[in-house]
């Protein structure tokens, strides 16, 4: 029985190298564009890979049984950054090289801060706070 339990140990290892790998539970992902553990785990292999097929979204991740809904979520969830998710018929879906080197800036500058109860405020946002009460114009 204990080599059975090493070897399991060693396999739930390696699972976890695989998904670091592939940005699946990336919590600086999740906690930075306040993303739910499934739209966590699409970003995270949106960026680990360079095109992510339908197939990928709904076998692999097993995340919806359309990938279009998903990926509609997750554009939903991560515009406010001004994050595009490109697409293209019998392609997938990617995110431009310059996405992507965005996006991991953004990380660092989060883990730089040290702030991870904090997520980074959309550019809209931050405009309304930085404004004073009185100083808004009516909407």
């Amino acid at each position: 029985m204990p080599k059975e339990e090493e070897e399991l140990e060693v396999l739930r290892s390696r699972l976890r190298d695989l998904e670091l790998v592939l940005g699946q539970g990336n919590d600086s992902l999740a906690v930075t564009f306040r993303l739910t553990p499934v739209l966590n785990n699409l970003m995270g292999l949106l960026l680990a890979l360079p095109n992510v097929t339908p197939e990928m979204i709904r076998q692999r991740l097993e995340i919806a049984p359309d990938a279009k809904v998903a990926i509609h979520r997750l554009r939903k969830q991560i515009e406010p950054w001004g994050i595009k998710i490109k697409s293209r018929r019998n392609l997938g879906y990617w995110l431009e090289d310059d996405t992507k080197v965005t996006i991991r800036a953004m990380l660092a500058s989060k883990l730089e801060q040290n702030t991870q109860a904090q997520p980074l405020t959309p550019v809209s946002d931050a405009l309304e706070q930085e404004a004073p009460v009185g100083d808004r114009a009516p909407a």
